[in-house]
């Protein structure tokens, strides 16, 4: 099984990923103090900015897909972590046609706010994804091709699952990342901070 966690930039995915960490799910990707997220595999970054770029041109990734088929093959981490997921569904698309065992945890946040923090931090600014409108189109998207894809998928509401660790971890258990409830709770403890939230 491979569980995907992805959203809207700003909307919690980042967290959730940490979280994972220190649960022992490992994402792959470093952790960056300065905008407070991280933990996207360099490598998937690479192969779904390359499969974005050709289904920009194109409508589909086909050529792409083939030179990075036995890569999404082998990745071994449990866990992964890219709001790319939801810049097209044709991204998903493409990965579904070659892994039949993915689970996604999609994070949500009012556009307007998720944008208004991002444009906080310098280079966080998608441009696949700069206004209100576009982000809640992909969004909508994204949820029918899971639905169209029979992908099974959880939603989270950020920053309320911040202070619902119960939602969070039915959300995993859910999708099958098995864990202990109460250390789970403990870790989460340790690092949510509502303070941290902007908007």
């Amino acid at each position: 099984m491979m569980l995907i966690i992805t959203g809207p930039g700003r909307s919690g995915t980042s967290v959730l990923a940490l979280f994972c960490r220190q649960m022992g799910f490992e994402p792959g990707g470093a952790w960056h103090d300065s905008v407070n997220a991280g933990l996207e595999d360099e490598q998937i970054v690479r192969m779904n900015d390359a499969m974005l770029s050709e289904i920009h041109r194109t409508g589909k990734a086909i050529r792409t897909l083939e030179t990075y088929q036995s890569t999404i093959q082998s990745i071994a981490h449990p866990v992964i972590k890219d709001p790319r997921f939801t810049f097209h569904p044709g991204l998903i698309r493409a990965w579904r046609s070659v892994r039949n065992d993915l689970k996604v945890l999609l994070t949500y946040r009012t556009p307007e706010h998720s944008l208004k923090s991002r444009k906080r931090l310098p280079g966080l600014l998608h441009r696949n994804q700069n206004t209100p409108d576009l982000i809640r189109r992909q969004f909508a998207d994204c949820v029918e091709t899971l639905l169209e894809e029979n992908i099974p998928f959880r939603m989270l509401l950020f920053p309320k699952f911040l202070t619902q660790y119960d939602k969070v971890y039915a959300a995993f258990s859910d999708l099958g990342l098995t864990f202990d409830k109460a250390e789970g709770a403990r870790v989460w403890e340790g690092l949510v901070d509502p303070k941290k939230v902007h908007f």
